[in-house]
């Protein structure tokens, strides 16, 4: 036991240097991501711990937290660090806010920011350890509700139960299609390491009709990407951020979240959906290649992303020449395909200098998670082309 106690404390520690040292795409930073009583966040808690951290009271007191919480539909809601003091003042305050969001209307459980797979994840590991069966139950809500939160088109919403509409009658953006922030990539990915009995989902030796509904899902979400893929002058393109649930057309969501198409984030994820299908269509092999090309003609050559202290002595970030790299944009035009940043305004600019310094720290607007895509493409064709 002792020798546990001793691990999960060195892990512990390299979390949390990892979490305050490192920003995006693995850049140095000279400002923590994160602030709070634990040292690293409920994801980390989630994905990283060693096998064994999973059948402690510590991880058990957590699980048991998101079971608490839990809304009735079976998901959950997001940006919650429920290992953190699981009965103490912060889970009373949250115990409060979910109460008074779900007696108004019942809205709340999302996809947003890995909300909902991520308390899965914990779950399946906890049963996997302790074989306790209300964290195997709990896990089948959850799985049933990413099933019933999926449109007939294979679509998922960011928040189901739906929002109402606001006060001029129109629906909310959470309503559209979203790839933003990953969460189509996050629950098609939990749904099929579910079908496939990868761990720790095998643990839960789930029926073979629940494998078969999330078999069908997962499916029904290709075909979804598929669709949403933008046309532009008869050829596919890319991805945005949303697309319309009833016409799959780009669709825009915050105030600086415009329509575009999505070079950096979303659309790297969405062509490791589709190159990661074992017996890829002529459809599938024709949109991973459509998009490969686009990326490539539209990277920022000879550019990074750089985090500073500003003259104000704050965090602060800025895009620089650096010889033989090269970034993409989160959001490209959709009618001159240039790159753009946007303020909380809804103004398009062309550069971070021209926004606030709250939207150029607190969003990703550029990112390189497109080169690994790029890398992997040619072996992939390769193989592909063996195949047939």
């Amino acid at each position: 036991m002792r020798k546990v106690v001793l691990l999960i404390g060195v892990v512990l520690m390299s979390l949390a240097a990892s979490a305050q040292n490192k920003g995006l795409d693995g850049a140095q930073q000279s400002k923590p991501q994160h602030k709070g009583p634990h040292p690293v966040r409920f994801k980390q808690i989630s994905r990283s711990m060693p096998k064994e951290w999973y059948a402690t009271d510590e991880a058990m007191a957590a699980a048991d937290s998101v079971i608490k919480f839990q809304f009735p539909s079976g998901g959950w809601g997001k940006n919650h660090d429920w290992h953190v003091a699981p009965e103490g003042k912060r889970v009373k305050e949250r115990q409060e806010i979910w109460e008074q969001i779900h007696s108004k209307s019942g809205v709340g459980a999302t996809i947003d920011n890995g909300a909902t797979t991520t308390e899965m994840l914990l779950l399946a590991k906890v049963y996997s350890a302790t074989g306790k069966k209300k964290y195997r139950q709990s896990f089948i809500k959850g799985l049933n509700y990413l099933l019933e939160a999926q449109y007939e088109n294979g679509g998922w919403p960011q928040f189901y139960p739906f929002k109402p509409a606001n006060k001029e009658g129109h629906p909310f953006y959470s309503n559209h299609i979203t790839f933003n922030d990953d969460a189509m990539y996050a629950v098609m990915t939990t749904l099929r390491n579910v079908y496939d009995d990868k761990e720790p989902y095998v643990g839960l030796k789930l029926p073979a009709d629940l494998k078969d509904k999330a078999r069908a899902a997962y499916a029904k979400g290709i075909d979804c990407i598929l669709k949403c893929q933008i046309r532009k002058d008869g050829k596919l393109t890319v991805w945005c951020q949303q697309h319309d649930e009833n016409t799959f057309a780009p669709a825009p969501a915050r105030s600086f979240e415009l329509v575009s198409f999505t070079g950096s984030h979303e659309t790297p994820n969405l062509i490791k959906l589709l190159m990661n299908e074992e017996n890829p269509s002529d459809e599938v092999v024709n949109a991973v290649t459509s998009a490969i090309e686009w990326l490539e003609r539209h990277a920022i050559n000879d550019m990074m992303i750089e985090e500073f202290t500003n003259k104000d002595g704050e965090y602060d970030r800025r895009l620089v020449h650096r010889f033989g790299k090269r970034v993409w944009a989160r959001y490209y035009d959709l009618d001159t395909e240039e790159p753009f940043v946007c303020d909380r305004d809804g103004v398009k600019q062309p550069a971070m200098e021209y926004i606030g310094r709250e939207r150029r720290v607190g969003y990703a607007w550029y990112g390189v998670n497109a080169e690994d895509v790029i890398k992997k493409y040619k072996t992939w064709l390769k193989k592909v082309s063996e195949k047939k």
